[in-house]
């Protein structure tokens, strides 16, 4: 049976949601998955012993976690043997501008440059807002950004920007090629 490795770090804890959602639809398509917290779990073996590599980690302030890129940086051979994506998580990636979408992709390269890795796919997943896991500072700055865009937010404090469907279409072709064996 195929494996596949998820290794991720979490801040506000959207990421997490997502990681777990995209082992539970590989799973549910007959793979195994090997989830690795990187916040909690120092995991040393890399993709040596899996079939594939999913990567994911969000972009706060223009950068990823330090953790994150010394996790692919340890593991990059590992990581170009296998069929891989990096998953990158931001609430940007809710955007139609061309201009946001743009940055979004220089930042992902130039990440993946200085780390030394080039995934097979990368994609961009819409985060979410968490209020209760924000400072205030960070709350008013983020909450004037999405009421420009237009975001409706939630009154609960939590306003869900992932988008489900396209996130599973993406695993649907992932998996397709994990199966189809092609790096």
């Amino acid at each position: 049976m195929r494996r596949v490795l998820i290794a991720f770090t979490s801040h506000e804890g959207q990421t997490h949601t997502i990681a777990h959602h995209v082992a539970r639809q590989i799973e549910d398509r007959g793979l195994v998955c090997r989830l690795i917290d990187l916040s909690e779990d120092r995991f040393e073996a890399g993709a040596d012993d899996c079939d594939a590599a999913i990567v994911a980690g969000s972009i706060h302030r223009g950068a990823y976690d330090p953790l994150l890129a010394g996790f692919i940086m340890r593991h990059a051979a590992s990581l170009h043997q296998v069929p891989s994506a990096f998953l990158s998580v931001s609430l940007a990636a809710a955007s139609d501008d061309q201009d946001e979408r743009a940055a979004l992709d220089e930042i992902a390269r130039r990440f993946l440059a200085e780390v030394g890795w080039m995934p097979d796919h990368i994609e961009h997943v819409a985060g979410a807002l968490h209020d209760r896991e924000m400072n205030f500072v960070e709350r008013e700055i983020l909450h004037a950004i999405v009421d420009s865009k237009g975001v409706q937010r939630h009154p609960s404090g939590h306003t869900e920007l992932t988008d489900w469907p396209k996130l599973d279409a993406f695993i649907a072709r992932f998996v397709a090629q994990v199966r189809g064996g092609a790096k």
